[in-house]
């Protein structure tokens, strides 16, 4: 069985070896976790947003980079090719588990392949699966905007069943280079949780491939929140493989995609203010991709919804008054 822990530890030794070239800081806590800065106090660049993004999915995909024109722009693009979906989206990639540490306003959200580990407190997305992870090493990713300390790696520990020095605790605060390509590659688990959101079983997934584009950096963690949600709702492109009935890919498809919302249409952060910055108040129908394909295995037809809507992402990223 394929261990997305002990995979996407291929890529954190190889982060540990390069910390220096890639920009990144490595901390050794007391209790003898290790943290690895990504973008907080380190500068960490294209190199290593593209590892994180790599150990995000369990080490289970391909990622690369490309353009993206945006309003007379041309902007990056980061891609991710996945193999095992339901392993590497599902099973890690997706930020579903909730750590709420005494004396902290707001619970860490921790995606990676240490959910999979965890036993104490698995987070619902899991009830899709029937994939738990068997390792005697632990990797999470947290974006976050503070140093994370020993008790929170203590907690993380305990719920994964490793000794807190196999922890590994990647961080990245939203203003990040690192955090706006990490997001960006969230498009393929952001399309898959809607489509079980909708009913449809994961079993039925055999390949996946979508890209996203990366927002332009801002020194500021809550415009840049909303930049990297706009780059999945108004900027992600999906493309899933799978194993089923034209009739269910034709009846969800279009349930799937953002514009489907009511929500639709205005930068996230003005439907996060208007949602009293809960992120829980904002319809689950909107946290899906701009656009899909689901391409059916059983019968070589594809069925397709939403667009790539370059008006909201010029005026989330550029200003309401840009040509």
């Amino acid at each position: 069985m394929i261990s997305v822990n002990a995979e996407a530890m291929k890529t954190v030794r190889r982060i540990l070896s390069e910390a220096e070239p890639l920009g990144v800081e490595v901390h050794r806590l007391a209790n003898g976790a290790t943290v690895v800065d990504m973008g907080l106090n380190a500068k960490a660049g294209w190199r290593a947003a593209s590892l994180y993004t790599l150990v995000t999915l369990g080490g289970l995909a391909e990622i690369s980079y490309e353009s993206f024109p945006v309003a007379g722009r041309d902007l990056s693009a980061v891609r991710v090719m996945i193999d095992h979906p339901i392993e590497a989206c599902v099973a890690s990639q997706i930020a579903g588990w909730r750590l709420q540490e005494a004396g902290r306003e707001h619970a860490a959200i921790l995606a990676g392949p240490g959910r999979a580990l965890n036993r104490a407190s698995p987070d619902h997305y899991l009830e899709w699966i029937d994939y738990r992870d068997d390792h005697d090493e632990a990797v999470v990713a947290i974006q976050i905007s503070e140093p994370v300390g020993e008790d929170m790696a203590g907690l993380i520990a305990d719920s994964c069943r490793v000794e807190p020095s196999d922890l590994y605790i990647l961080i990245a605060p939203n203003r990040s280079l690192v955090c706006a390509v990490q997001v960006a590659a969230r498009i393929v688990e952001q399309t898959l949780h809607r489509l079980a959101e909708e009913g449809m079983d994961l079993r039925r997934l055999r390949y996946a491939h979508g890209f996203g584009v990366v927002p332009p950096l801002i020194d500021d963690d809550l415009v840049s929140m909303g930049r990297i949600n706009d780059s999945l709702l108004y900027g992600g492109v999906s493309h899933i493989t799978v194993d089923a009935d034209d009739a269910e890919c034709a009846s969800i498809v279009g349930k799937v995609v953002s514009e489907a919302s009511g929500a639709y249409g205005r930068p996230f952060l003005e439907i996060y203010e208007d949602a009293g910055r809960d992120f829980y108040e904002i319809p689950i129908d909107l946290h899906s991709p701009a656009e899909t394909h689901l391409h059916n295995l059983r019968t070589g037809n594809t069925f397709s919804a939403g667009r790539i809507n370059h008006e909201v992402l010029r005026e989330s990223f550029f200003g309401s008054g840009s040509p």
